[in-house]
């Protein structure tokens, strides 16, 4: 037991506990659907994406450099704290004059204007929690980041829940959001400062020069969060508020999903970080043991949410929101490409190389928002469903290819490998209650089952892929 505890590596432990408090959050979206119902919660929605599309416009993607400066330099790392909490305050200003103007242009009115700025209040505390939480994990103290986590999530969801029950009017839900995350962020950050010296002196130079060093990771992470959020804002825009709602429904149930993979993501950015100036087998090794890491630990668990698409729905959200089925068949199987494209977009940030990301995910963004445009007038939550399958798969298999071509040839053959056959593996559920038969789709599953069981054995593929490099 002994020998066991000490391979046991805890920071995945700590971080999927505080990837599991999104259930919590979760849990609190199901309730607002169920109160103010498909319409009001599709405003909802759709203001929680436009605040955080803004949000990385005040963060500016200083939580991801953090984390590295800290991973790198445990002791000057930290110091810069202050300073990239000051440049999201100024951020923060900007954000909120172009508020007003940015929201009726996307049809938001009366109390949905308020609601915009309140929601977007909040996504900016959020954001610069964010940035403290970068320094916990650079510093590999997850279990302190998730302490703080679970204590922001579970007051959040119990002080708004009491507020939404006593006068079932969003706005006073919004508010509460709000206040909450603003008094927990001010909390955290007198706590990291009694703990660590997370100030320096401050001078216009080094904000300059701190806002260059995020400039790749901000525009990375707008791109990215774009890609993810203009689904909600085009369905609203290009349909019914409905749409937007169901297609929102079936992502929140996708979030759950997405918490999974990120376990690995966030610990294994911080392995990428401390060891990118050691040799490049070692990097290398890191990366494979992630992907195997998703394919082992996470794909069982988006095949098994497959086959039990259809009572999510209608036992989380009820027969109201049965039309959101189609959305969750397609977005669920999308995840099994999707969590590699997102492991290259840690790799390439925690090693230097985030310049290669702004180009990559400009093509993602384009080919999603064209594909958008083309199917959601005719096929509505479906229709951006589709689209961002099709963006999925794109971001992953370039980034792939990136990374094959920069250094790492044989791991990122067999990753690009991996992906295909996890999304093969994730499809069977869809495909088999779209028609396919029983006894092929299970075939199938377990043909990728059994490759994914080779590929994650380095030693039988290594020679194979030597011999391709060759």
């Amino acid at each position: 037991m002994n020998n066991l505890l000490s391979k046991l590596d805890f920071s995945y432990i700590y971080t999927f506990l505080s990837q599991a408090t999104l259930g919590i959050n979760f849990l609190f979206y199901i309730l607002i659907a169920r109160v103010v119902g498909p319409e009001q919660y599709g405003v909802f929605s759709s203001a929680v994406s436009l605040g955080g599309i803004l949000a990385f416009f005040t963060q500016f993607g200083l939580s991801s450099l953090i984390t590295r400066e800290v991973a790198n330099d445990p002791i000057n790392g930290p110091k810069q704290t202050y300073i990239y909490l000051i440049i999201e305050g100024i951020n923060t200003l900007f954000v909120l004059v172009i508020l007003i103007p940015l929201a009726k242009i996307l049809g938001f009115e009366g109390n949905g204007i308020v609601i915009c700025y309140l929601l977007v209040l909040s996504e900016v505390c959020r954001g610069a929690k964010q940035t403290i939480r970068g320094v916990f994990r650079g510093l590999s103290k997850f279990r302190t980041e998730t302490i703080t986590l679970a204590l922001e999530r579970v007051l959040v969801v119990v002080l708004s829940s009491i507020i939404l029950f006593s006068f079932r009017e969003l706005i006073w839900v919004v508010w509460a959001l709000a206040i909450v995350r603003l008094l927990d962020l001010i909390g955290v950050v007198i706590y990291l400062n009694r703990q660590i010296y997370i100030s320096t002196k401050i001078s216009f130079q080094k904000l300059l020069n701190s806002l260059k060093r995020a400039y790749p990771f901000a525009l990375s992470g707008f791109l990215w969060i774009l890609y993810y959020q203009i689904d909600i804002l085009m369905l609203k825009g290009l349909t019914v508020p409905e749409q937007a709602g169901y297609y929102s429904a079936a992502y929140r149930i996708i979030e759950i999903f997405i918490a999974l993979p990120q376990v690995i993501f966030l610990v294994s950015f911080t392995k990428f970080a401390q060891c990118v100036n050691q040799a490049s087998q070692q990097l290398s090794n890191e990366l494979f043991k992630s992907g195997s890491l998703l394919a082992i630990f996470v794909l069982p668990f988006i095949v098994a949410a497959g086959f039990l698409q259809v009572p999510f729905i209608e036992f989380i959200y009820g027969e109201e929101f049965t039309t959101a089925i189609a959305s969750l068949s397609i977005l669920l199987p999308s995840l099994g490409i999707k969590m590699f494209g997102t492991l290259m977009q840690y790799f390439f940030e925690a090693t230097g190389r985030e310049k290669i990301l702004p180009p990559l995910l400009m093509l993602t963004v384009v080919i999603n928002i064209l594909v958008n445009a083309v199917l959601i007038p005719q096929w509505g939550a479906v229709g951006a469903s589709i689209a961002t399958m099709l963006s999925e798969i794109t971001l992953a298999i370039v980034g792939l290819s990136v990374l094959i071509r920069v250094d790492c040839f044989e791991t990122g053959l067999k990753l690009r490998f991996m992906s295909v056959v996890c999304l093969l593996a994730a499809l069977c559920p869809t495909l088999i209650f779209n028609g396919v038969s029983l006894f092929l789709g299970i075939s199938i599953l377990l043909c990728c089952t059994i490759v994914l069981l080779i590929l994650t054995k380095t030693d039988l593929l290594d020679k194979f892929f030597r011999d391709r490099h060759a």
